[in-house]
């Protein structure tokens, strides 16, 4: 991703071991500045670095519309988990991260944090409703949570397209491509990169950074070859790499299991490049610790511009935009609303799971149908019942074919013999013998049939007594599913109360400037000399910016800037708590299906022995 792959850096396992130490530096800094409202943002920017330098490798998806980049994740994930929509495009940041439980986490603008199953990705990202629209107004960002091996070492980030317009530099968050470790640059095959595209490009070259350009569609292009030459003749300086891919192959090779398919995809190359990225240990050490550097001149300007500020005004516009402003408390209360209003639906559908369930078939399509119903007990029941209608379904067919037999030759006698086979006895005929070996081959049939029903009978006693045990256990898992729902309310609830009391603490530390007086004292006094220790994986050029930053900082005198008076907050925050009660709206729809019920009450009775009799 930048010229720092082709930069030596020396002493690779000091590198390699200071890492964790210089994050144990960070915390402790971020836990001083963190007091002081007024450089919330900066604050907010180190606790990034902070978790980047934990987190896993990130890699960054980037290109215009339409190019794929969202198919590209799902190739990788070998599920269509992201949405693909012509007419709604990826419209919020979405981070792909690993999780034992896969969910999604919404984080919004004013730091609430809501969290919904991955049915609500469409409502989230490119759903048309009002309840969508007043979500993504509020939202910063999506955390998406998989069970997928490839994510236990990087975190995917599917952005929202690049903007750009009338030949100007193509727009996307410079803050977000500074945290990734690696960018990915989609182009799709056939489609050159704009003009817009290319000066954001050169930007980022001249940064350091150089994207892999990854071409997507080369099953579509037949001119794909030709076309990732072009591009690497005409682009190929601004690029570290050049892959080409069909992320279409790739997904439909991991639904299919086909090795065929998958091999044509050439997803092999990218994730080959995932993992060598992944395993850069020292380029990453390296990179956190110029993001660190880039931090320190940031926080300087704040410090520089704080003594210029009135603080009682600025602190006082700080909280009336919070909560002062009635418009915006309102917006964030029909947000909250929306929210809690999924929450009733999700209930309410969970409450109902069995309303409609009166057989064993329904039973079963419901299991299917509903992910938290799905346990390994549940498991064992779903195929001591689908084994038991197999068994029934078996035995039907051998009945079936046992009638039809024994009616084709029914009729043959009756017009020989004048009489059915069932008669008791019947006369001399040429045709006797053909009726005695059908006659045998029925009574081998009526035999198959004899033991078939016997194996309903022992499947039909296990699948009562399963059933019998299982339901009580379906119902708990659907109770403890609407007690999340539940929670999820509380914990939103508790948030809001949690808003109003930080409210207060604003109001309390208005003026409490020492934590940044204490935050020079740190830098001067431990993260300096820290980083200025030969061992560390710094150039000269590095190092010199280091010296100069911290002396402009030292240099700033916050000392007279004292506490002043406390304000008088204008709170018109909605405090109150969003109600919930869907107990007795929604009471719980129980599970309780007799024998009668799942038996199956129609089974043919088992054909009786033939014994033909013939005069001598």
């Amino acid at each position: 991703m930048t010229n720092i792959d082709n930069t030596p850096i020396e002493n690779t396992t000091s590198a390699n071991n200071i890492l964790p130490q210089f994050v144990d530096q960070l915390r402790h800094l971020y836990g001083i500045i963190v007091q002081n409202t007024y450089v919330k943002d900066t604050a907010k920017h180190l606790n990034r670095i902070i978790q980047d330098a934990n987190n896993q490798t990130m890699i960054l998806i980037v290109g215009k519309e339409r190019v794929g980049k969202t198919t590209l994740v799902n190739g990788l994930l070998g599920r269509e988990i992201l949405l693909v929509d012509d007419q709604h495009p990826t419209s919020v940041n979405t981070f792909i991260r690993y999780g034992e439980q896969e969910e999604i986490k919404a984080y919004f603008l004013d730091g609430v944090v809501a969290v919904f199953d991955l049915s609500k990705l469409e409502l989230l990202t490119t759903g048309d409703t009002f309840a969508s629209q007043i979500l993504r107004e509020h939202l910063d960002y999506l955390e998406v949570y998989l069970k997928n091996d490839l994510l236990k070492s990087v975190t995917i980030i599917d952005s929202v397209s690049l903007e750009a317009g009338g030949g100007e530099m193509a727009y996307f968050s410079e803050a977000l491509m500074n945290r990734v470790d690696e960018i990915f640059w989609v182009l799709r095959a056939g489609s050159m990169a704009m003009d817009a595209e290319l000066l954001l490009i050169e930007t980022l070259k001249n940064k350091g950074v150089e994207p892999l350009c990854v071409i997507n569609g080369i099953d579509d292009e037949e001119h794909a070859t030709a076309f990732m030459d072009s591009e690497q003749q005409r682009i190929g300086h601004l690029m570290s790499d050049f892959i080409g891919i069909s992320a279409i192959n790739a997904l439909v090779a991991k639904q299919t299991d086909s090795h065929e398919l998958w091999q044509k995809s050439q997803y092999d190359q990218l994730i080959a490049h995932i993992h060598r990225v992944a395993e850069n240990s020292d380029k990453k050490t390296y990179a956190i610790l110029i993001r660190f550097l880039q931090w320190l001149e940031r926080f300087r300007f704040e410090l520089t511009v704080i003594p210029q500020r009135d603080p009682f005004q600025s602190a006082v516009e700080n909280i009336e935009k919070y909560a002062g402003d009635t418009q915006y408390e309102y917006s964030r209360y029909q947000r909250d609303l929306a929210i809690v209003k999924e929450y009733e639906q999700e209930y309410e559908q969970v409450a109902n799971t069995f309303k409609q369930v009166q057989t064993l078939y329904q039973l079963l399509q419901t299991i299917a149908q509903h992910d938290y119903l799905h346990d390994s007990k549940v498991e064992e029941f779903t195929e001591i019942a689908v084994h038991y209608q197999q068994m029934l379904r078996e035995y039907r067919n051998m009945h079936s074919e046992y009638l039809r037999e024994y009616e084709r030759l029914d009729a043959q006698h009756k017009k020989i013999h004048g009489k059915g086979l069932m008669k008791a006895f019947f006369g001399q005929h040429t045709q006797n013998e053909f009726f005695k070996e059908r006659v045998q081959k029925l009574n081998e049939q009526q035999e198959v049939c004899v033991a078939q029903y016997a194996k309903v009978q022992q499947a039909e006693v296990s699948m009562l007594q399963a059933i019998r045990d299982t339901q009580p256990f379906l119902i708990d898992l659907v109770k403890v599913r609407m007690s999340r729902i539940e929670q999820k309310v509380q914990k939103l609830n508790q948030q809001r109360a949690k808003d109003k009391r930080q409210l207060k603490r604003y109001a309390e530390k208005l003026n409490e400037f020492s934590c940044l007086i204490e935050a020079q004292g740190y830098i001067k006094e431990h993260l300096q000399p820290f980083l200025m220790n030969e061992q560390m994986p710094l150039k000269s050029k590095d190092i010199a910016m280091l010296e100069e930053t911290v002396q402009a900082i030292l240099a700033i005198d916050l000392s007279n800037n004292g506490l002043l008076a406390r304000s008088q907050m204008n709170n018109k925050m909605e405090s109150i708590a969003i109600p919930f009660e869907v107990q007795e709206k929604y009471p719980l729809q129980m599970l309780d299906l007799r024998e009668e019920d799942v038996k199956s009450n129609d089974i043919p009775e088992i054909p009786k022995k033939l014994v033909v009799q013939y005069e001598d």
